[in-house]
C-alpha cells in the first residue's frame, strides 16, 4: 500500500489564553500522497496557518500526531525534526521572508550552507535553480531592488535549493499583483506536474482550484474536501 508523505491523524492544537482555551484544530485527519497538490481553505480563524505549520513540523500538535514520510514527528527530538524537515519540506511565505542584506544569490544559498554543502556546490546550485525560476539574470539583486513577484521566485527557488519532496506555501500570492500571482501559480503548477507536492493555504477560490483537492476548514474542523481529479 502505499505510503503517503505527510499525514495528520485526530490532530488537535488548543492555545491556552489565560482563563480561555482556544480549540484552533479539532480531531483533524488527512493524508498526503506523493505529488499531489492540495489547498486548504476556510474563512479567517478557521486554522488554516496553523494547519500548514503543524504539517510542516513548524509547530508540535497538542494531542494527535503528524506522520513524515511514515515517521510521527512526536517520536522525534527537535535535531531529528530539523534534519527531517529541512530534508522533505521547503517552504515559500507570503512576506518572501528573504534577508534583505543578501543577493538574490546568497538566499537561495542559505539553506544549503545549513546543510553543509561545500561553497562551490552551494552557489553552482542555487545559479541553476534561480535560472529554473527565470531569475538568472538577478542573481547579484538584493530583495529591495527586486518586485514582489520577483522576489516570491527567489522565495521559491530557496525552497526547491535542498530538492524538497513538499513544496508548503501559505498564501503565496497575497502580497502580490494578479499577473505576478499568476506567474508564481504557473510556476507551482509546473513543479507539481515535475512530481513535487504541493500543499498551499489561500482564502481565495480561483486559486485554491489550481489544486486536485480542496480541503475546506472551519472552526479548526475539516469540513468536506473537494476533490477535481488529476489535471
Amino acid at each position: 500500500m502505499k505510503q503517503p508523505i505527510l499525514e495528520a491523524r485526530n490532530v488537535f492544537k488548543i492555545y491556552d489564553m489565560g482563563k480561555m482555551k482556544v480549540n484552533a484544530l479539532s480531531d483533524v485527519s488527512f493524508k498526503i500522497f506523493q505529488g499531489e497538490f492540495i489547498s486548504i481553505m476556510g474563512p479567517s480563524g478557521s486554522g488554516k496557518t496553523t494547519l500548514l505549520d503543524i504539517m510542516s513540523a513548524l509547530l508540535r500538535p497538542t494531542k494527535g500526531d503528524v506522520f513524515i514520510g511514515g515517521k510521527p514527528v512526536s517520536k522525534m527530538d527537535d535535531n531529528e525534526l530539523a534534519r527531517v524537515r529541512g530534508r522533505t519540506i521547503g517552504f515559500v511565505f507570503q512576506t518572501f521572508n528573504l534577508i534583505q542584506r543578501m543577493t538574490a544569490l546568497e538566499n537561495v544559498m542559505l539553506p544549503l550552507w545549513f546543510q553543509g554543502i561545500a561553497m562551490g556546490e552551494r552557489e553552482k546550485r542555487a545559479r541553476e535553480i534561480l535560472e529554473r525560476v527565470g531569475l538568472g539574470d538577478r542573481t547579484h539583486h538584493k530583495p529591495t531592488e527586486l518586485s514582489g513577484g520577483q522576489r516570491q521566485r527567489v522565495a521559491i527557488a530557496r525552497a526547491l535549493a535542498v530538492d524538497p519532496d513538499v513544496i508548503v506555501a501559505d498564501e503565496p500570492t497575497g502580497n502580490l499583483d494578479s499577473v505576478s500571482g499568476e506567474q508564481i501559480l504557473n510556476l507551482l503548477d509546473e513543479l507539481n506536474k515535475e512530481g513535487k507536492t504541493v500543499l498551499m493555504v489561500t482564502h481565495e477560490r480561483d486559486i485554491g482550484k489550481r489544486a486536485q483537492k480542496i480541503i475546506h476548514l472551519k472552526d479548526g474542523k475539516i469540513i468536506k474536501n473537494e476533490k477535481f481529479g488529476r489535471r
